[in-house]
């Protein structure tokens, strides 16, 4: 039997095994493009708002004007409430009246709760910026003549009986406030409406009459 021709093939191949000359196949790189790109989700920064994203402010060029009224002290002392309802808040600017949006009323006030330093917020309201000399306040006000059945104004007594407050002609015209204050651009303004009660109801004859001058007065 013949037995060297196979007995060199297993030396040939103890020999390789030993050098280690086994062929195994160089992995090929996978090219950058070959793999998907991901997406990366866009995250928003809280911070920051997109440039034509809204952002809640002031209307360029308005200001606001936090407005209170108050009263001075009366020294009537069968008097116990003078009572005014507020309709409308106007306020005058370039030859015009023009109304308050964020007032709503009807509201009503006793005027004789608001002496001794106290005072009732109006409200908070957006006017063009600028200087101004006149606030108007329309009320829930008869002519004199009349005889309303739920006067909005009116004169409350220690017996608790009540007499309605009249306005000498139509009242169309409201009640003015006067005094100099300035609205800043981006900025707040507080002023106050000070309604002096002692002078402003009249007795004419047996109705009374509500002739009210009422200043506005810048605070601090």
């Amino acid at each position: 039997m013949e037995i060297k021709p196979f007995f060199s093939v297993l030396m040939v191949l103890a020999v390789l095994a030993i050098v280690g000359i086994v062929y195994w196949p160089p992995q090929q790189a996978i090219p950058d493009d070959a793999i998907p790109d991901q997406a990366v989700p866009d995250q928003v920064l809280p911070e920051q708002a997109a440039p034509d994203q809204a952002v809640p402010a002031l209307i360029a060029g308005t200001g606001t004007l936090k407005l209170y009224l108050c009263d001075a002290p009366i020294d009537a002392q069968n008097v116990t409430g003078v009572y005014i309802t507020i309709d409308d808040i106007q306020y005058h600017r370039d030859g015009q009246w023009t109304a308050c949006a964020e007032f709503v009323g009807p509201q009503k006030y006793d005027l004789l709760e608001l002496t001794g330093g106290n005072s009732a917020l109006l409200g908070e309201l957006t006017l063009p910026a600028g200087n101004y000399t006149q606030i108007r306040f329309m009320l829930d006000i008869q002519e004199k003549g009349s005889s309303p059945a739920n006067p909005g104004c009116y004169v409350e007594f220690g017996d608790n009986s009540t007499e309605p407050l009249f306005v000498p002609s139509g009242g169309e015209s409201g009640y003015k406030a006067t005094g100099r204050f300035e609205v800043p651009a981006g900025a707040t303004v507080e002023v106050t409406a000070d309604f002096d009660v002692h002078k402003a109801v009249v007795l004419a004859g047996s109705s009374y009459i509500l002739k009210p001058t009422i200043k506005l007065i810048v605070n601090g």
